[in-house]
């Protein structure tokens, strides 16, 4: 009799505890019920009815709920109930409160959700009231991409879109006027809008029977359309360039003009036009910073044909671009690069060992087809070695290529002239095409 009476009593506790008054929600046009747990005053509503009427994405498991708009992605812990009304009190009136779990509900705060979406919220002693507003069409723009039509809509706001059938998709809560694009793309020959209940529905004509890949950014939505790239194409050949220097590292200077501008310049060019010849090329920096030089030395480490760019400043350098090839092995050099190479020279297994390193050959087949083209444009280039970290850990075909010297008024002009330094990116172009035999 003590056990029941004790167990009615904890039930009324339970009971007491989850006290809550209610008010009728309007969530987008869906009427929910909106809860107050503990009546503490902070509004609760059952998650998966609240995104289903907002056109959210939903996914939920034992231990937490997500809630996804475009790119934003709201993640709850549920905490079952307490069941001291003190400890309820202290997570509702929290400054983030988190969800709870009731029996087979999960409850989300309702203003911070709906702030944490973007949402319009507003309330009255009777009812509550969750919006998205309308979105807007602020651009749209088709290009072919690595072989696959890409769509991209810019917005006001993030929003969702859901499949609408066959090469469709609803775009929930955008406002757009009917309307036709034609396009000439891989896969696409029309991209239509027309106004809808939800929204407003995208066809991709053309689309129909191939893959379409949806990503989601900051106010923009990106299709993808037609299969991706096969993954075989990452077995072409690497090139990585090394613009030297970078951030708070000038190199060289002279007066206004500094290494760092000048061989990004040089290399960002380089990398544009041999990716536009079907090549894999890294830059090991593409803006103003300065990376490790164990930074470069793993890229260097992975690159079949490495390259970096740098420009002379002393004055006892003669004029002219220079090519540096490693000065042979050294103690710290990593054992199987070491011994690969001698093997290589020494006529070893080609299949196994080129894994691991190029040949001194093909260190000097890729300096002749630099020397060569930098005689095209009417420069004779020296050679020399030089014991630097990166090359003696490069295992491919590997220069340090200085373009000229700032010290040198020939030199200085060339290395500070627009076209000019399009023709030192047009001679790392031809000597890359040339070693690697002309193809992608």
């Amino acid at each position: 009799m003590v056990l029941k009476r004790l167990a009615l009593a904890l039930a009324l506790l339970l009971a007491a505890a989850f006290a809550q008054s209610e008010k009728p929600l309007l969530a987008g046009g869906t009427l929910l019920t909106a809860v107050y747990p503990g009546d503490f005053g902070v509004s609760y509503v059952e998650a998966q009815p609240f995104a289903r009427a907002l056109g959210l994405l939903y996914w939920q498991d034992q231990g937490q709920l997500i809630l996804g708009l475009g790119p934003r992605r709201l993640r709850y812990v549920a905490t079952p109930v307490p069941a001291s009304k003190t400890a309820l009190k202290k997570l509702v009136t929290a400054e983030q409160p988190p969800a709870l779990r009731d029996g087979d509900r999960v409850l989300i705060p309702l203003r911070a959700t709906s702030r944490a979406l973007g949402a319009l919220y507003s309330g009255s002693e009777t009812s509550l009231r969750v919006l998205l507003p309308e979105a807007s069409l602020r651009g749209l723009s088709h290009r072919v991409e690595d072989g696959r039509d890409v769509v991209v809509l810019r917005l006001d706001r993030d929003l969702n879109a859901a499949p609408a059938g066959a090469g469709s998709w609803w775009l929930l809560g955008l406002r757009a006027e009917e309307q036709v694009r034609e396009v000439q793309g891989l896969y696409l020959s029309r991209i239509r809008f027309e106004p809808g209940p939800y929204g407003a529905r995208l066809v991709l004509e053309g689309s129909e029977g191939w893959p379409v890949e949806v990503a989601y950014f900051p106010s923009e939505v990106r299709f993808y359309v037609g299969p991706p790239a096969q993954p075989a194409s990452d077995r072409r050949p690497l090139v990585v360039l090394d613009p030297g220097h970078g951030g708070d590292d000038d190199g060289v200077r002279y007066g206004n003009l500094a290494e760092k501008t000048i061989v990004l310049k040089v290399a960002r060019e380089a990398a544009q036009r041999l990716r536009r010849q079907g090549y894999r090329v890294v830059l090991t920096r593409d803006g103003d910073e300065n990376p490790s030089v164990y930074t470069r030395a793993q890229w260097a480490a992975k690159a079949d044909v490495f390259i970096s760019l740098h420009v002379a400043g002393s004055p006892a350098v003669p004029p002219g671009p220079v090519l540096y090839r490693y000065a042979g092995s050294r103690p710290d050099v990593p054992v199987f690069v070491a011994r690969a190479r001698t093997l290589l020279d020494r006529g070893g297994f080609q299949p196994v060992l080129r894994r691991f390193a190029r040949s001194s050959g093909e260190v000097a087949a890729l300096s002749d087809a630099v020397e060569e083209a930098f005689g095209r444009i009417g420069l004779s280039a020296r050679r020399a070695e030089t014991p630097l970290y990166l090359l003696e850990h490069a295992p491919g075909a590997a220069l340090l290529v200085e373009l000229g010297s700032l010290t040198d008024a020939n030199d200085r002009a060339r290395l500070s002239n627009a076209a000019q330094q399009s023709a030192y990116a047009q001679v790392i172009v031809r000597a890359v095409a040339r070693f690697l035999g002309g193809q992608p």
